[in-house]
């Protein structure tokens, strides 16, 4: 979608926000742009909403969400197209520890009706949070992260993620996360995206 760009940088920016009914019950909302110039010239506009269950007795959670995607793709610097994807996705997250960091196993299921038809997708990520610094509630945190998605076709991959970066958390309601990301397609191309990311959690219960 984005060959015909010259420049093959993308600025991704998200607001997450979450409102924990319970200790084990959260509903969240998520949006986020993806531009090819800061703040102007549009890639993608992603909005969605999902609910979550922490289990009580074990470091799982599992997952269900909606999103809807508007895409500006590019056939060449000129010529621009418009498409739109909706989208269901569950989800199951194992929490660990590995020495002092953080670990996160994700295991996502998607069913995603795009204008061209009707395609499910597997993604599995492997997340490391590395405590950097911490003073009472405010913790400084390195992330690495690697994902990789697939779709059931005849030719199975879709793209591998690589992110690496750094977070910030002010308190536990709020935090802010910057992150380099490069993705490398089934088509043999790459895209690499610089991420800021911010987390609001309100009334936080674990």
């Amino acid at each position: 979608m984005a060959l015909g760009q010259p420049n093959n940088i993308n600025h991704w920016m998200q607001y997450s926000g979450s409102f924990w009914v319970s200790p084990q019950w959260v509903i969240a909302s998520n949006v986020q742009v993806r531009t090819y110039e800061p703040l102007h010239d549009m890639r993608v506009l992603f909005t969605g909403a999902e609910v979550q269950h922490n289990f009580k007795k074990a470091p799982v959670s599992v997952l269900m969400g909606f999103t809807h995607l508007s895409n500006r793709n590019y056939a060449t610097p000129e010529e621009v197209t418009h498409s739109h994807e909706n989208r269901l996705y569950q989800q199951i997250a194992v929490r660990g520890q590995l020495w002092k960091a953080g670990v996160t196993h994700r295991y996502q299921v998607e069913q995603r009706w795009l204008s061209q038809g009707y395609q499910t997708r597997f993604r599995y990520s492997f997340a490391l949070r590395l405590p950097i610094l911490k003073r009472e509630e405010q913790q400084l945190y390195g992330i690495l992260r690697n994902e990789v998605r697939v779709i059931v076709r005849e030719e199975p991959f879709d793209s591998n993620r690589v992110f690496g970066g750094v977070g910030y958390t002010f308190s536990k309601h709020l935090s802010v996360e910057g992150m380099w990301m490069s993705q490398l397609h089934g088509g043999g191309n790459h895209q690499h995206f610089t991420m800021l990311i911010l987390k609001h959690d309100f009334g936080r219960m674990e």
